[in-house]
C-alpha cells in the first residue's frame, strides 16, 4: 500500500515539483470558488431554473449563471474555477469578490492563487480603515512608548507610555503632521533638520505615490510646501527611507532629558494600511551601540 509521502514523491520524481505545485494552487483556488458559489441562491438573481451549466456541489449558482449576473464572457467563470485564467482580468477577479462576498482573508487568497501576489486593493475600501482591537493588548504589553498609527499617520491607539514624550503630556492627532510642522518637535527631536526631518519626508513622497487620491494626504503636502522650514527638504528629496524601522535618532525627552530613540515598526497582516510603532528611549549623550541584525538559526546549527 503506498503511503501519502510515497505518492507525493512519485508524483514529484514523474511529473517534476512545480508541476505538483501548481496542480496544487489551481486545486485550492477550485475549492474556494466552488464553496462561495454553491451559497449563492439562484432565486435571488432571477433565476427560476438551471440552465445548461455545472452546479457547485450543495447547490449555488451555475458557472454559466455567474457569467450572465457579471456580464462576463461565457466560460469565464469555468476558467478562473478550473486554473485556466492564472492571470484574471482584474474586473473578473473583484466581480467575483463582490458576487461572492469574499472577506478579507479570501480576496487576498484570490490573487495569490491567480496572480501570485496580494491584492492591489482593498475589496471593500471601508474595512480596510479597520484593525482588530487585540492591537490595544499588544500596545498595552509594551514597557516602552508605543502606538497604532494608519497610512496617514493619523493616531489610532497608544499605551500609557506614548504621552510622555510629548511636552505636557499631549498627544498630537497626527505624528508625521507634529514631526514636520510643530515648532515642539523641532527642539524635541535632536538635530531636527538633519536627523529627523530628512529622513521623514520622504515617508510622505511615498505615501503620496501610494494613495494618489488621499485627500488629507494631498492637503498634508500642502501645508509641508507652505511651511518655510519643512518645504526646502521635502523638496530637496534627501536621503530615501520610506520606513524609519531600526532608526536610532537624537531625541530630548520632555521627562528624561537628552538621549536616543530608536523605532521599530510592524505591520499587522490583517491591514497593511496600519503600522505599530515602538519608540526606545535611552538616556545620555553616547549613541547606543548597535546590535548585529536578527536571522533564522539554519537547522543543525
Amino acid at each position: 500500500m503506498t503511503t501519502n509521502k510515497s505518492a507525493m514523491m512519485w508524483l514529484i520524481n514523474h511529473l517534476g515539483e512545480n508541476n505538483v505545485e501548481q496542480s496544487a494552487l489551481k486545486e485550492a483556488l477550485r475549492i474556494l470558488l466552488q464553496r462561495r458559489r454553491s451559497e449563492l441562491n439562484p432565486t435571488a438573481y432571477g433565476f427560476t431554473r438551471a440552465p445548461q451549466g455545472r452546479r457547485a456541489a450543495g447547490g449555488g449558482l451555475t458557472q454559466p449563471q455567474v457569467d450572465d449576473i457579471l456580464g462576463f464572457g461565457r466560460g469565464t467563470c469555468e476558467r478562473l474555477e478550473n486554473g485556466r485564467l492564472p492571470n484574471a482580468p482584474e474586473h473578473v477577479l473583484k466581480g467575483i469578490g463582490e458576487l461572492y462576498d469574499l472577506n478579507h482573508h479570501e480576496w487576498v487568497w484570490l490573487w495569490r492563487m491567480t496572480w501570485r501576489r496580494d491584492p492591489p486593493f482593498p475589496l471593500r475600501p471601508d474595512t480596510d480603515e479597520e484593525i482588530p482591537a487585540s492591537w490595544l493588548r499588544v500596545l498595552d504589553g509594551q514597557p516602552h512608548a508605543a502606538y497604532l498609527t494608519n497610512h496617514r499617520w493619523e493616531v489610532v491607539a497608544y499605551n500609557r507610555h506614548f504621552p510622555s514624550i510629548f511636552p505636557g503630556r499631549r498627544v498630537p492627532p497626527n505624528t508625521m503632521e507634529w514631526m514636520l510642522l510643530s515648532p515642539d518637535a523641532r527642539y524635541i527631536l535632536g538635530d531636527w533638520a538633519n536627523s529627523w526631518a530628512p529622513f521623514v519626508a520622504p515617508h510622505v513622497w511615498a505615501a503620496r505615490a501610494a494613495h494618489p487620491k488621499d485627500e488629507y494626504l494631498a492637503a498634508l503636502e500642502q501645508r509641508i510646501l507652505a511651511d518655510e522650514e519643512a518645504s526646502p527638504i521635502y523638496q530637496d528629496f534627501g536621503p530615501i527611507y520610506v520606513h524609519p524601522d531600526g532608526a536610532c535618532r537624537p531625541f530630548i525627552h520632555p521627562e528624561e532629558g537628552v538621549g536616543w530613540m530608536t523605532l521599530c515598526t510592524s505591520v499587522p497582516r490583517s491591514s497593511d494600511r496600519f503600522v505599530t510603532m515602538l519608540m526606545i528611549f535611552d538616556p545620555g549623550e553616547e549613541r547606543p551601540k548597535p546590535l548585529p541584525p536578527l536571522r533564522a538559526r539554519h537547522l543543525g546549527t
